[in-house]
C-alpha cells in the first residue's frame, strides 16, 4: 500500500508518458478498432517525435511502418501504448518494463472496472509490476492522454479538430465528460493544454495528475471531473498544494445516492462523503462546480482574469430591468455587490450626461448613453478608482454574429483593460453566443468573455473565491501528517459523559465543573461541595443517551439530590437492567447562553471532520451547521462559525446582549488540534450542548460523547473512577 504522500508522480518519469519523444503503439491492426485510433490521434496531433505501431502480421498500419514485436524496435521508446485484450497485457507491461520502456498508457479495460475478483487481481498485478520496474502508468480502463502545448496525442477521446491550445488542463475519471468538455471548449474558443483520460487509476492516481499540472509551466487552471479519491490523504496534499499556485476547478459526480453507486460501478471508485469534499474544496479556494458548463466558464476566466484584490463586484448594463435580474442571480450566487459611494456615482452621472444616484448592479440609463464618446471609459475609470470596487463586469445581450454597438463597446473594455488595475470582464445574458463571432475573442485580446449570466455570476464569484484564498494563504496550515491509519470503529468504545469530558479537559477544553458519584448519598455531598443547582446525570457506556432513560435531573439542589439520584439510578436499572453503572455525574448548572454542537466525525478518505451548529435537543431538526477538515486555522473557523444560521444570535438578538463568538472560535480551534492530535484513534464526538454565554464570559461544554477506534491506546485512559474538574 503506498504511503500517504504527496509528489509520487516526480519519482516516476512522468515526462515519458505525458509529454514523450517516442511512442510504441501495441494493439493496432490492419482491422482497425480502439489500437488504430489511438495511433491516428498521435498522427493528428502533429507529433514531431517516432511512431512505432507494434504488428507481427501488417507491414504497415495508417502508413507508419510496423515493427513485429516490442524486442525487435529499433530503440527503445519513451512510453509504450496498450490497447489489447485484458489478459495480454500484463505480460506486454512486463516484456517493457524488461526493455526499458519508462511509461505505460493502458487502454484496455477488464481489470478493477469489470467488477470480478480476475479483474481486481489483474489490476494489483500491474501495480506492483509497476512498482518494481518504476514504471508510470496510466490507466488502465481509460481513453487516453492529449497535449496541445507538447502537440501530442494518444486517445480515443474525440479532440476537435479546431480546439485552441492554451493553459487549461483537464484530468477526468469519465472519458465520455473529457470529450463534452473539448467540444463545449473548442465551440467556445477556450484554449486548453492537455486532455487526461486517468481511468481506473492502478499506479498513477489523480492526486499525481494534479501534483503535476501544479508545476508544469503551460498550465494555468487545473480541471478535474472526478467521481473519488483512491487515497484521500494524497488527495488532500495534492489540492492543498497545487491551489497555493494556480487555480483549481473542479466537477464532484457522485454526490446523490444514485451517483455513488453509479461511480464504485464504473471505475471501482467508491465515492467519499461529500461534506468532506465540500469541506477541502472550501478551505483551499477551489472552484466546486456543478455542471459542466459552469466548469468550462469558470475555468475560463480563471484563465484569462488576473485575481481581484478583494470580492466586491460592480455589474454594468444598458437596462433597468436586468439590474434587479443581476442583482437576484447575483445574491443567489454569493456575489458581493460593492457599495457605489457619493463621488463614484457623481462620476458615473457625469460620464453618462445624466444627474442621479447609481446602485449596484449599475444601470447606465441605456445603450445610446454608453455608446457616447468617453463615457464607458469615464464609467469604467470612476469604478477603477473606488475604493470599493474590486472587479468590475459589463453586462450586455451578446448576439451571435456580432453586432456593431457590442463590438465597439467590447473592444473600448478590452483597451481599458489593457492598463487597468483591477479585473475587467464583458458577460454575455445568452447562452451559446460566443461560439461563433466572439469565439476566441478573450485568448486573442486579454479580455475575458462569459456567458450564461447565471453561470458567469457563479464563475465571478469563484474568481472572488480563489482571489481571497490567494490573499490569506500565509495564514493557512500546512495539512497534518496522518499519524496512523484509522481504526476499527466496530471494535471501538463508546465513553460515558464523566470519561469523555475527562479526556476533553486534559486538551484543555472548557469542560463543566462536575464530579462522579458512587451512590445517592455521596451526589448529595457534592451537590453541597459545587454550591447552588446541579445537573444529575447517570453515567454508564451502555447508555450514551441518558435522557432517553430518565437518566438526566436538571436544577437538583442539597434538599432533593440524594432522592433525584436514586430516581435517575432506578430508572436507567429499569430501562437498562444489563447496563454497567458508573455511577450519577454530579454537574454544574451553566444557565445561560445559547447552545450549539460541536464534533468529529471520522472520514475514511480524509480523516477527522470537524462540525459547528446550532445544538440542544433539536439539532438534527435543523440541521444547521458547517463542516471543516481538522486542523482548522482560526480563520476557518471564523468562516465556519459565520455560516450558521445561529450565528445572527451571537451578536445580540432582539434585544439580547451579544455572545462570547470568540471564545466558540477559541475553543472549535482547539477542539480541531484535539482531533487532529488523535488521528485514527476516535471514531466520532458529540459536544451537545456547548453553551456560548455572554461576551468575555466564554463557553462551557456541558455534555460530551466519545466513540474510539480499535486503536485507541490503552495508557489514555485512567482507572480511576472518581475525578473531578475545576
Amino acid at each position: 500500500m503506498r504511503k500517504h504522500m504527496t509528489g509520487q508522480i516526480h519519482s516516476l518519469p512522468a515526462r515519458s508518458l505525458l509529454a514523450p519523444r517516442s511512442v510504441a503503439f501495441v494493439g493496432v491492426s490492419a482491422k482497425g478498432g480502439a489500437g488504430n485510433k489511438m495511433l491516428n490521434s498521435a498522427l493528428r496531433s502533429g507529433f514531431e517525435g517516432k511512431i512505432w505501431p507494434v504488428n507481427a502480421n501488417a507491414a504497415e498500419i495508417a502508413g507508419v511502418s510496423c515493427v513485429p514485436s516490442l524486442s525487435a524496435l529499433p530503440a527503445v521508446p519513451d512510453c509504450i501504448v496498450i490497447s489489447v485484450p485484458a489478459e495480454g497485457v500484463l505480460a506486454l507491461v512486463e516484456e517493457a518494463a524488461a526493455i526499458g520502456v519508462r511509461a505505460a498508457l493502458v487502454v484496455s479495460e477488464g481489470f478493477a472496472d469489470a467488477g470480478t475478483p480476475e479483474g481486481r487481481e489483474r489490476q494489483e498485478r500491474l501495480a506492483a509490476i509497476a512498482k518494481v520496474s518504476g514504471m508510470a502508468v496510466a490507466g488502465p480502463n481509460c481513453m487516453g492522454i492529449a497535449t496541445l502545448a507538447h502537440r501530442f496525442a494518444a486517445t480515443m477521446a474525440d479532440i476537435p479538430a479546431k480546439l485552441d491550445a492554451g493553459g487549461i488542463s483537464l484530468v477526468s475519471q469519465s472519458g465520455g465528460l473529457l470529450n463534452a468538455v473539448a467540444e463545449l471548449s473548442a465551440n467556445r474558443g477556450i484554449g486548453m493544454n492537455y486532455l487526461i483520460s486517468i481511468g481506473n487509476q492502478a499506479v498513477l492516481d489523480l492526486a499525481d495528475y494534479i501534483d503535476f499540472l501544479a508545476d508544469d509551466p503551460k498550465t494555468s487552471v487545473i480541471a478535474c471531473i472526478m467521481e473519488g479519491a483512491k487515497d484521500g490523504r494524497r488527495f488532500r496534499a495534492a489540492v492543498e498544494r497545487a491551489s497555493r499556485i494556480k487555480p483549481l476547478v473542479i466537477l464532484k459526480l457522485g454526490q446523490s445516492t444514485a451517483g455513488q453507486a453509479a461511480t464504485f460501478a464504473h471505475t471501482g471508485t467508491l465515492a467519499g462523503r461529500h461534506e468532506a469534499y465540500e469541506a477541502l474544496f472550501r478551505a483551499n479556494g477551489v472552484a466546486a462546480v456543478s455542471s459542466l458548463d459552469e466548469l468550462v466558464e469558470t475555468a475560463a476566466l480563471l484563465a484569462t482574469a488576473p485575481l481581484p484584490a478583494g470580492n466586491r463586484v460592480c455589474l454594468l448594463t444598458v437596462s433597468g430591468g436586468a439590474t434587479s435580474l443581476i442583482g437576484d442571480l447575483g445574491e443567489r450566487a454569493g456575489v458581493s455587490f460593492g457599495r457605489i459611494d457619493e463621488e463614484t456615482s457623481r462620476r458615473v452621472g457625469e460620464a453618462l450626461g445624466v444627474s442621479r444616484d447609481f446602485g449596484n448592479p449599475l444601470d447606465t440609463v441605456g445603450m445610446p448613453r454608453l455608446r457616447q464618446e468617453g463615457a464607458i471609459e469615464g464609467v469604467v475609470g470612476a469604478l477603477l478608482d473606488s475604493a470599493e470596487i474590486d472587479v468590475i463586469g459589463l453586462v450586455l445581450g451578446m448576439r451571435l454574429e456580432g453586432a456593431e454597438n457590442h463590438d465597439k463597446l467590447v473592444a473600448r473594455m478590452a483597451e481599458i483593460a489593457r492598463t487597468a488595475s483591477k479585473p475587467l470582464l464583458v458577460l454575455s445574458f445568452i447562452s451559446n453566443s460566443l461560439t461563433a463571432h466572439w469565439r476566441g475573442y478573450a485568448m486573442e485580446h486579454g479580455l475575458p468573455l462569459v456567458e450564461d449570466v447565471e453561470l458567469g455570476l457563479r464563475a465571478i464569484r469563484h474568481l472572488t473565491d480563489y482571489g481571497a484564498f490567494r490573499q490569506n494563504m500565509s495564514a493557512r496550515r500546512e495539512p497534518p501528517q496522518a499519524r496512523r491509519a484509522s481504526g476499527d470503529v466496530s471494535d471501538g468504545v463508546v465513553f460515558s459523559e464523566a470519561e469523555s469530558k475527562r479526556i476533553l479537559g486534559r486538551a484543555g477544553l472548557p469542560v463543566t465543573r462536575e464530579y462522579l458519584a458512587k451512590t445517592p448519598k455521596e451526589a448529595k455531598a457534592l451537590t453541597e461541595r459545587i454550591g447552588g443547582r446541579v445537573a444529575l446525570k447517570i453515567q454508564s457506556r451502555d447508555i450514551p443517551h441518558k435522557s432517553d432513560v430518565g437518566g438526566v435531573y436538571l436544577g437538583a439542589t442539597v434538599d432533593d439530590a440524594e432522592t433525584m439520584s436514586q430516581k435517575i439510578l432506578t430508572n436507567a436499572k429499569t430501562a437498562c437492567p444489563e447496563a454497567a453503572i458508573d455511577g450519577i455525574l454530579v454537574q454544574e448548572m451553566v444557565g445561560e447562553g445559547a447552545e450549539f454542537i460541536i464534533g468529529m466525525t471520522y472520514d475514511e478518505q480524509f480523516g477527522p471532520l470537524v462540525v459547528v451548529g446550532g445544538g440542544g435537543v433539536m439539532v438534527e431538526v435543523f440541521k444547521d451547521a458547517s463542516v471543516g477538515l481538522a486542523p482548522l486555522t482560526r480563520q476557518q473557523a471564523t468562516e465556519m462559525v459565520a455560516r450558521l444560521k445561529i450565528s445572527v444570535r451571537l451578536d445580540g438578538f432582539r434585544g439580547a446582549p451579544p455572545l462570547d463568538r470568540e471564545a466558540l472560535i477559541d475553543c472549535l480551534v482547539a477542539f480541531s488540534n484535539f482531533v487532529a492530535s488523535t488521528d485514527g484513534q476516535l471514531a466520532a464526538i458529540d459536544l451537545n450542548p456547548v453553551f456560548v454565554r455572554t461576551r468575555g464570559r466564554g463557553v462551557k461544554i456541558a455534555d460530551a460523547l466519545i466513540i474510539t477506534t480499535s486503536l485507541w491506546e490503552e495508557d489514555n485512559e485512567q482507572t480511576e473512577t472518581h475525578y473531578a474538574f475545576n
